[in-house]
């Protein structure tokens, strides 16, 4: 694994562990049980990895209670950027579990980037099937994201299907 875990932020308010643990697996395994590539976000930075090559969470977890149910994802964006270097997580790409997770059976991959060195962050983000979350977020990259959530968007816009995601494509 060349890349740091990358934060999973369960921000849905009845995120329950059994559904959490089922996620965290088929990612995995999505991922050809490479590795445990996704960290279940607390709040707590003295939590976080300290390694680059750390793996994140390793299910099943036996107890979790997510501090960021209720929040937004600009408010795990924001953590995220607030963390120290000591802290070896993705700061660039993330994933969330939001209130359509579970009917859906997605999970969200978020990018976290602005236009210039002064301006402000900006956050954009599109879902995809849970089992291949990992695989995304480590095959991805700006082009790609962009490519996957301009066809995702298009797909809802021709399925007549609610669009989930936020952003658009860097032109």
């Amino acid at each position: 694994m060349a890349e740091p875990p990358f934060a999973l932020f369960i921000t849905a308010e009845d995120g329950d562990l059994d559904y959490i643990n089922d996620s965290l697996t088929r990612s995995w395994r999505g991922n050809e049980k490479a590795a445990w590539n996704l960290w279940l976000a607390t709040n707590n930075y003295d939590e976080a990895p300290k390694e680059r090559l750390a793996e994140g969470t390793q299910a099943p977890v036996s107890s979790y209670t997510s501090p960021w149910a209720g929040k937004t994802l600009d408010e795990c964006a924001h953590w995220l950027q607030d963390a120290g270097e000591r802290v070896k997580l993705h700061r660039k790409f993330f994933a969330a579990m939001d209130q359509y997770s579970r009917e859906d059976d997605t999970i969200l991959i978020c990018r976290i980037g602005s236009t210039g060195p002064s301006d402000p962050m900006t956050l954009q983000y599109y879902p995809v099937e849970t089992e291949f979350v990992v695989a995304e977020l480590i095959s991805g990259g700006d082009a790609r994201f962009d490519e996957r959530l301009q066809n995702y968007q298009r797909s809802r816009m021709m399925d007549g299907k609610p669009d989930r995601s936020k952003g658009k494509p860097i032109e």
